[in-house]
């Protein structure tokens, strides 16, 4: 089971004063929820920016795919596909009537996100009234011949997904347990499936930061953990290659070249997942970054890594900084998120709110407040209550469902703000935060709104509106 190890930065050739600047950049990030910086093996570096906390599997988006991509390089040489196979091998069934472009389809089509398609398809599969993924995408017409043009396809991963349950008679989180997972120490989050059970390959999966770092230092080392090559060699490397074109993003780190489910970056490869989900891999500095994040713009955390860090990167151990060292320690070590701050003192309110039918089945709510903490308790269609708490100058703790397709852990903080009650409220196993806004005025429309941000694959709030 792999267990980390830690030192000093300097002992790992990174001036602490370096890993300072870069942990300013980081704060200035809306929000980085947690980090581990490795270099040489070891852990330089790591914080939680509380209430998030180390212990909690969060959603990495896309970071999936490269799981699904070290999947793939094992069930090749188990000899169960060729990475050169059609896709249509594996699911004669639509052969009759899949579009040639289909058919001409191989497997590194679509693990280097050149499968034909001009832009994802995921929402016409999530349309499908049967729930039927794999049969709506080989109903579907790519508009360009496979291996051609890059265009980012998560539908096209789920495809590598269904493929490995196809062969393998598993989903990828049980193909990787005594592959990866278990070697590895890790005990991954869900995996969110398809409505036909399937994991949905490109997205879905939860880790914890420490084993999100697990993997990109497994990466780092060629696949190899403990004398044991985890990951075929051969097929990382190839991988970790630039194989698709996408220069034509604007962002500099998204333009660089695309392998095999991994991005090339300004300095290596990484693992990216929506809102900064990031296993950054420079194996020119034997070098890692794990993130979890709800960033609103990813390319500020590798930004900061390449201005702060790697300029001042040495061959050999620094000499000992204790001073810039203790005050690295306390910046760690003082992360939080902040807690709502208003122009108005806490006060003691009780409304009760009757709602008109709306598509997120909320028949009514309950505001109740007082000096210390206030809560939101909805009640839905089905006689069921859901309570969101928060508490003013701290967090207040609960979890919270209502049109999400889970229940979350949450954590909320309240002011009130020119006579109105706001409550900011975010997810501890991942990157939605919302700020629902009550009115207590008479005769409002929409007595309560919520505005959601970092919505990536989180359905749409509907209006509440009053009776």
């Amino acid at each position: 089971m792999y267990t980390f190890e830690y030192d000093t930065p300097e002992a790992l050739g990174i001036p602490s004063g370096a890993l300072l600047k870069f942990l300013r950049r980081l704060e200035e990030i809306d929000f980085v929820h947690s980090f581990v910086l490795m270099r040489r093996g070891k852990v330089a570096m790591e914080g939680v920016r509380r209430p998030y906390s180390f212990d909690t599997p969060h959603q990495i988006f896309s970071v999936s795919k490269s799981f699904v991509s070290a999947a793939i390089g094992m069930a090749q040489r188990e000899g169960r596909l060729k990475i050169t196979d059609q896709l249509l091998d594996y699911f004669p069934e639509y052969a009759r009537t899949a579009h040639p472009r289909l058919a001409a389809t191989r497997l590194t089509d679509l693990l280097s996100m050149r499968s034909g398609f001009a832009a994802c398809t995921v929402r016409r599969m999530l349309a499908d009234p049967d729930g039927d993924w794999i049969g709506t995408y080989f109903s579907l017409v790519p508009e360009y011949d496979p291996g051609t043009i890059f265009a980012y396809n998560s539908g096209a991963t789920y495809m590598l997904s269904a493929l490995l349950h196809r062969v393998t008679g598993e989903n990828v989180r049980e193909y990787l347990q005594p592959r990866l997972f278990e070697p590895l120490g890790i005990v991954p989050g869900i995996w969110e499936n398809c409505p036909r059970t399937i994991n949905c390959g490109g997205w879905g999966l939860y880790l914890k930061t420490h084993d999100l770092a697990k993997f990109g230092q497994l990466l780092l080392d060629g696949g190899v953990y403990d004398g044991r090559e985890l990951i075929p060699a051969d097929y990382l490397a190839e991988a970790t290659k630039p194989h698709a074109d996408n220069s034509m993003n604007t962002k500099p780190d998204w333009k660089l070249g695309y392998g095999y489910l991994f991005w090339k970056s300004t300095y290596g490869f990484r693992c990216d997942g929506a809102a900064g989900q990031y296993a950054a891999v420079l194996p020119e500095f034997d070098m890692m970054l794990a993130t979890n994040s709800a960033a609103t713009d990813m390319q500020r955390i590798l930004t900061a890594l390449w201005e702060e860090v790697i300029p001042h990167l040495a061959p050999a151990p620094l000499a000992a900084d204790p001073a810039a060292h203790a005050e690295l320690r306390e910046m760690t070590e003082r992360l939080a998120m902040p807690v709502a701050t208003g122009n108005g003192e806490p006060r003691r309110m009780r409304k009760v709110f009757a709602f008109a039918e709306n598509a997120a089945g909320i028949t009514g709510c309950a505001v109740e407040a007082d000096t210390e903490e206030c809560a939101l308790t909805f009640t839905l269609a089905d006689g069921r209550t859901e309570q969101l708490r928060a508490g003013f100058g701290k967090f207040a703790y609960g979890t919270l469902q209502l049109t999400d397709r889970a229940a979350h852990p949450t954590a909320a903080s309240a002011k009130w703000q020119d006579n109105k009650l706001v409550i900011e409220s975010f997810i501890l196993d991942g990157i939605y935060r919302s700020t629902y806004t009550v009115d207590p005025a008479p005769g409002a429309a929409e007595p309560i709104t919520r505005q959601d941000l970092c919505t990536t694959f989180r359905p749409a709030w509907e209006p509440l509106k009053v009776k």
